[in-house]
């Protein structure tokens, strides 16, 4: 399936319901490849925070916290 959809102002684009409710989660990964942009659906974040919480020493409010704060300004903050 495929449908054309367009950016907004801002860079937005719009997944079709559709298309988003054959995916669980709601994060995905992009990918820009040498001629087109790869869009790939990312599993539930909690569920594999889950199975690496003995592994991680933060807890989950911070991780997410930090998570934002690097989608929201593009980087890394520091501790």
């Amino acid at each position: 399936m495929s449908v054309v959809v367009e950016a907004d102002d801002r860079g937005r684009i719009l997944i079709p319901a559709e298309m988003r409710s054959k995916f669980k989660g709601k994060r995905y990964k992009l990918t820009q490849k040498k001629d087109h942009l790869e869009l790939e659906p990312l599993g539930d974040v909690e569920e594999l925070y889950r199975s690496f919480a003995k592994k991680i020493k933060s807890d989950w409010d911070s991780l997410e916290e930090k998570g934002e704060d690097f989608v929201s300004n593009g980087r890394r903050t520091k501790d």
